[in-house]
């Protein structure tokens, strides 16, 4: 017997030959509900009461033609049934054992669901699915190949828990003639909401309606507030270009500067209100010289007196925030002491002011060992170097990157025994760098 799996999403069923049959939400309703009595006699009755809203004015006879349609997808034959069994007067009885799906979505990166309120969608409920379906393609789109994007209509508070970072609700609502269409995203490990947008499925609920045009943004937008979070949530514990490098490794598959500079462009329209959001600009200029820098004088096309300009602009316009949220304070000194016009005093009162804060202990003395290497003053580089590669987690980005802050601080001084340590340390965390 060809044996019956429900897809996660729940709007598919996997034979076990691998083949894949779609069905309509009566259908999976249907096949939910016989899934759900294995080995029950149920009447038409039952059936309808499970699968029909209140006023449908669905009948007995409803049921039968689903039923029909169902045998022809499966390929069953009522005579000698594998799935339906008929019990005439009866009902109908479903022949497989109960068979349970994947809900745990420990393996999903982002899950599709709950969809609310598809009622409100009235003939055209199978919507919701399609809707579902275009976001999955683009998430999928954006994100590493190995990241799953699940869909699952009748997704719980308690499922949400089990794995997914982002969970991605659906809401429908009728507006007059028209009917609304809201996507809610939020990061299931804190609850915490990422965004919510509306848009306007055309034509009405007896027509058949398009997806707006806007929606299909949708997907991008969360992603990027997604990035921007994962950035403010660790710039804590970890320097500002390593947070938004982590962020970037976590829901990409691409090289982390051109996707940062990616989601920075679809923030840009916020930039003037945010401070943070110019840190991050002004740390993504910074680091364009870091990843492309060789490319960039080989061919041509570094504007380092542009850049330095809008560094300059866009730390000093944070500054008051930088000052009162230290854990930024070590990034806006070091950028500050990178455009080199007068504020190098400056730069090193910001780093020690967040040195002596509790906030951002490790993440501080990678900077501030690195300030004091611009300054020759190299005792106090290696220290605070030292101190920041022993507290930071074996083999985290925070760790790396206070090892090849101290590899430039041991080739300044001309230390040539400590660096090849250090480099040793560095190829064994990290293979890739040696060339």
């Amino acid at each position: 017997m060809n044996k019956v799996n429900f897809c996660p999403d729940f709007a598919s069923v996997q034979l076990e030959d691998g083949s894949v049959l779609e069905f309509t939400r009566l259908e999976r309703q249907t096949l939910l509900f016989f899934n759900q009595n294995a080995g029950r006699i149920l009447s038409r009755s039952h059936i309808l009461d499970a699968i029909s809203e209140p006023g449908s004015g669905k009948n007995d006879r409803s049921v039968d033609f689903l039923i029909n349609r169902l045998r022809k997808k499966l390929g069953d034959d009522a005579q000698e049934p594998r799935y339906i069994k008929t019990l005439y007067g009866e009902g109908y009885v479903w022949l497989e054992a109960a068979n349970t799906p994947d809900v745990a979505f420990s393996d999903a990166f982002v899950v599709i669901g709950p969809f609310r309120s598809t009622d409100s969608l009235g003939a055209q409920s199978d919507r919701a699915v399609e809707i579902a379906r275009l976001l999955k393609l683009d998430l999928e789109s954006d994100l590493r190949d190995n990241q799953k994007v699940t869909i699952a209509p009748d997704l719980t508070a308690e499922q949400m828990k089990s794995g997914p970072a982002i969970a991605v609700q659906l809401g429908f609502f009728r507006d007059g003639s028209n009917t609304e269409c809201v996507v809610t995203a939020r990061h299931c490990p804190s609850d915490r909401l990422i965004q919510v947008s509306r848009f306007s499925l055309e034509g009405t609920t007896e027509q058949p309606t398009a997806i707006a045009p806007e929606a299909r943004l949708i997907a991008s937008e969360i992603l990027t507030k997604h990035w921007r979070n994962l950035t403010t949530e660790s710039v804590e514990s970890t320097p500002l270009p390593v947070a938004m490098h982590n962020a970037t490794e976590m829901t990409e598959h691409r090289e982390p500067w051109k996707d940062s500079n990616r989601r920075l462009l679809a923030l840009k329209a916020n930039v003037s209100d945010d401070p943070s959001l110019k840190l991050m600009w002004a740390t993504h200029l910074h680091s364009k010289y870091v990843y492309k820098g060789p490319e960039l004088f080989r061919t041509g096309t570094a504007t380092c007196a542009q850049d330095e300009a809008a560094i300059e602009r866009l730390v000093l316009d944070a500054l008051d925030f930088a000052q009162s949220r230290l854990e930024y304070a070590a990034t806006a000194a070091k950028l500050l002491y990178f455009v080199d016009r007068g504020y190098k005093d400056l730069a090193l009162e910001l780093a020690n002011m967040a040195l002596q804060s509790n906030a951002g202990l490790t993440s501080s003395l990678a900077i501030v060992g690195q300030l004091y290497g611009f300054t020759d003053n190299m005792d106090a580089a290696e220290n605070y170097l030292t101190q920041a590669v022993e507290m930071s987690d074996e083999g985290s980005e925070l760790q790396v990157y206070s090892l090849f802050m101290l590899c430039q601080a041991y080739m300044a001084a001309g230390n040539r025994s400590k660096l090849a340590v250090t480099l040793k340390r560095i190829y064994k965390l990290r293979p890739a760098s040696i060339v």
